[in-house]
């Protein structure tokens, strides 16, 4: 990736954690690791600035839905990708404001990969290369014009 995007990946489990990070990490994603809510909200207040969170709900101390509409209310255009086991907080008004929502399950992180990119490409589209054959097309049409 030339301009690569920053992961915020927020999991209580350091097993997912490392997992997910040599994962992001092999497609070219600048990845940092939050292992509670209190290390996550301290990361955001302090200025870091992720692309994008993936967050898992099951978060020890204030818990996931809490968490996360605190951090909305930080940073309200920050894309949040859901990845958790609870599926009983889908309905929280929080989690309803969140880019995405994946339940863990197996090996599904390819899933999780294309939710990522899905959610990168709509919340920052100038950033992926437009295509060559639409490019042309656009600047044929500003000639003619």
């Amino acid at each position: 990736m030339e301009n690569p995007f920053t992961l915020l990946i927020a999991d209580r489990n350091r097993h997912v954690r490392e997992f997910l990070r040599r994962e992001f990490m092999s497609e070219g994603y600048v990845v940092h690791l939050a292992k509670d809510d209190r290390e996550l909200l301290l990361m955001i207040e302090a200025e870091a600035n992720p692309d994008l969170l993936i967050l898992d709900l099951e978060m020890p101390y204030a818990g996931g839905p809490e968490v996360l509409q605190q951090l909305l209310d930080l940073k309200p255009l920050l894309p949040v990708v859901i990845h958790t086991l609870m599926t009983d907080n889908a309905d929280h008004e929080s989690v309803r404001r969140a880019a995405a929502f994946l339940e863990k399950r197996g090996n599904n992180i390819d899933n999780l990969k294309e939710v990522v990119v899905s959610v990168l490409r709509k919340s920052y589209p100038h950033r992926f290369d437009a295509d060559p054959e639409i490019s042309n097309t656009n600047e044929d049409q500003k000639s003619a014009g």
